[in-house]
């Protein structure tokens, strides 16, 4: 799981601390800090190049946020892979994206 956190909210000066990183527990969960919102606008650009609408939900100032993507195992970036699960504000969309995560078989722990 990539957890990518960005400035949009006037408090977003800086990479979020303690408190917010631990809203994430899972252990398998790497958080990132991207101030220019590289990740946000590479997943736009992909959106529009497959003809894929984000949510309406979660635009501030031009940018994708608050919004949880799932993709299939086996899912590459080298091309525009299609998201399994794609909605937020998170906070509201955690059932349905436990659900499309239950879909796919699960996988035994990598050693």
């Amino acid at each position: 799981m990539l957890v990518v956190w960005e400035p949009i909210l006037s408090s977003d000066w800086r990479p979020p601390g303690r408190s917010a990183l631990a809203r994430i527990p899972d252990g398998r969960a790497r958080q990132f800090w991207d101030p220019e919102h590289r990740i946000a606008l590479e997943i736009a650009r992909r959106a529009k190049a497959s003809g894929k609408s984000p949510p309406g939900c979660c635009l501030d100032n031009g940018f994708l946020w608050d919004e949880a993507l799932l993709f299939a195992p086996g899912s590459a970036w080298t091309s525009a892979p299609a998201a399994a699960f794609w909605d937020g504000p998170v906070y509201k969309v955690v059932p349905g994206l436990e659900s499309s995560l239950r879909s796919f078989p699960q996988t035994p722990p990598a050693r």
